[in-house]
């Protein structure tokens, strides 16, 4: 087994894999294991902090995820689409091409957030076709969200993660078609209910766990409706004691009653990795889903993918996608890029959108046959590429993704700062941008005086500003959040909106790595992302099916 050079372990190298590298035109093998080229990738693509900040164009305010201290110029993303001609650069046969581009690429201004065809969503980052969204991270066909990340084709839901076609819901974490849901984690097709784990088809249900067409159900035990509506008033679920409690004995459910799938792989075949739907052909892929088919070494796609190898936040209709990072909405052919939308036959390229047949270019929109942003005829382009590539093949540079300082935003701000964390010193040892934290300020106040339940709130709660200790950032709350908790009977928002995201997503843990466990029923071996202390709850497919239906 080969060593990875960054992080001195050994990893493997399929002969899927072999043929995939191939088929980009890749003979060597990769030097790195998977691990860190997700850590890699990853660390290119901008999640978790929205900041306020001037257009480096206009002067004008805009939010956007990259701090007043990104390396590249940031415009608001419409003045950049309208404006986009960057500056361009000759190729110097004498030096790396690393280099090179370093030196032009922090000359081109990028637009200051992804997504597009979305209306009253400014304060939101990559959002497609989605309407009155706020604070909320890459949403696609949704109306009314605050405070979601990962959503798809839902509608007036706060604080939820990875839900799909959903409605009314609060704290949902990877729950499909439900209506009037919280606290709930991996559901499918519940209404009128919270606190519930791995259940389907249920209806008024709380705290229950592994549940199939069941209604009217208190911790498993079925009740009348009667009973039911009296056990709901007890619980007073819509006072923050209450909730937080409801959230303590949700997590004693999960070590203490609840069976665990090994792996959440769902109507795929011939798959692994772990949270993938409809699936097909895909190694060692996560957090995969609505279609997705020969695909390997990848996080967080989704939407009718194919042929995708080595590569963190691929989306929507796109196809042979290498060694890449956060490519989106039908594009084709992108080789070792980063944030490119809407593109076809890219190479080494960053922060395009609607190009074709560009290389070692930065900040383009709508072009086609670039090379270090400057147009060339398309045969001239081709032999201008072949004869770079060849260089970059004699300095060791092809093939290799950017250096990690050419990341928009420092490793904490990305999609690994979450699931990887490292260090200070970590993040410097392998080259990734760092930041501080910014301080406390002495106006803010303690979050314990934000009222117990939503009908304390008075008109002058918007107007105060609460300091989330933990996360380090001040947070609101708006009359919105107000009437939100009152309609589905749930208390106030009682910290940073991403710090709850985040808490909600470690329900879905991840580390870049899985592990073997063995089944607690029948003591067969097979793998899992949980955590160990889980173990004594995790079952293999087979168990599984006999226990739960």
């Amino acid at each position: 087994m080969p060593i990875c050079q960054k992080t001195n372990t050994l990893f493997t190298i399929s002969e899927h894999e072999t043929t995939m590298r191939r088929k980009f035109g890749f003979e060597t093998p990769p030097d790195t294991s998977p691990f860190f080229r997700f850590m890699q990738l990853g660390a290119f693509w901008q999640h978790w902090n929205l900041y306020k900040r001037k257009c480096d164009l206009t002067g004008n305010d805009i939010i956007s995820p990259y701090r007043v201290d990104c390396p590249y110029p940031v415009w608001h993303k419409e003045e950049w689409i309208k404006n986009a001609d960057p500056p361009s650069a000759e190729f110097d046969d004498k030096k790396e091409l690393f280099s090179q581009m370093w030196d032009l690429f922090q000359k081109c201004p990028i637009g200051h957030k992804g997504g597009a065809g979305s209306e009253n969503c400014e304060y939101c980052d990559t959002d497609w076709y989605s309407k009155d969204c706020y604070l909320s991270h890459f949403i696609a066909d949704c109306e009314r969200l605050r405070y979601c990340f990962r959503i798809w084709g839902t509608r007036d839901s706060q604080f939820c993660v990875t839900t799909y076609r959903s409605e009314l819901c609060a704290d949902t974490i990877r729950c499909y078609s439900c209506f009037n849901v919280f606290y709930s984690l991996n559901c499918r097709s519940c209404n009128n209910s919270g606190f519930l784990y791995d259940c389907r088809n249920c209806q008024n249900c709380l705290f229950c766990w592994n549940l199939r067409n069941k209604n009217y159900c208190y911790m498993n035990q079925q009740l009348s409706k009667d009973e039911y509506e009296v056990k709901k008033q007890e619980l007073s679920l819509h006072s923050r004691r209450a909730y937080d409690l409801g959230k303590k004995r949700f997590r004693k459910i999960m070590f203490e009653n609840a069976w665990h799938r090994g792996l959440f792989i769902d109507n795929s075949e011939n798959s692994s990795g772990n949270y993938l739907d409809q699936c097909k052909n895909c190694e060692n892929c996560y957090f995969v889903d609505e279609v997705c088919e020969d695909s390997i070494n990848a996080v967080r796609m989704g939407g009718h993918l194919k042929d995708i190898l080595d590569a963190v936040g691929v989306g929507v209709g796109s196809e042979l996608c290498f060694n890449s990072a956060n490519v989106a909405d039908k594009s084709y052919d992108i080789r070792l890029c980063q944030n490119i939308i809407q593109c076809s036959n890219m190479e080494y390229c960053a922060h395009c959108m609607q190009c074709e047949n560009c290389f070692m270019s930065c900040g383009l929109s709508g072009k086609k046959y670039y090379i270090l942003n400057k147009p060339y005829p398309p045969e001239l382009y081709t032999d201008l590429k072949n004869r770079i590539i060849l260089h970059m093949k004699k300095t060791g540079e092809y093939g290799q993704f950017f250096p990690n300082h050419f990341s928009p935003v420092p490793y904490q701000d990305s999609i690994m700062g979450f699931y990887i964390p490292l260090t200070s010193a970590e993040q410097e040892k392998f080259g990734f941008r760092t930041a501080v934290f910014e301080s406390k300020e002495s106006n803010y106040l303690d979050p314990s005086l934000i009222p117990d339940k939503a009908d304390d709130a008075d008109a002058s709660l918007e107007k105060k500003t609460f300091w989330d200790a933990d996360y380090m950032r001040p947070f609101q709350i708006a009359n919105a959040d107000v009437l939100f908790a009152k309609k589905l009977g749930i208390p106030l928002p009682n910290t940073y909106y991403m710090h709850r995201i985040q808490d909600n997503l470690k329900w879905m843990p991840f580390n870049g790595k899985m592990r073997v466990v063995k089944c607690k029923l029948c003591s067969t071996e097979l793998q899992t992302g949980w955590s160990e202390e889980y173990d004594n709850r995790i079952l293999c497919d087979g168990c599984y099916e006999r226990e739960i239906y």
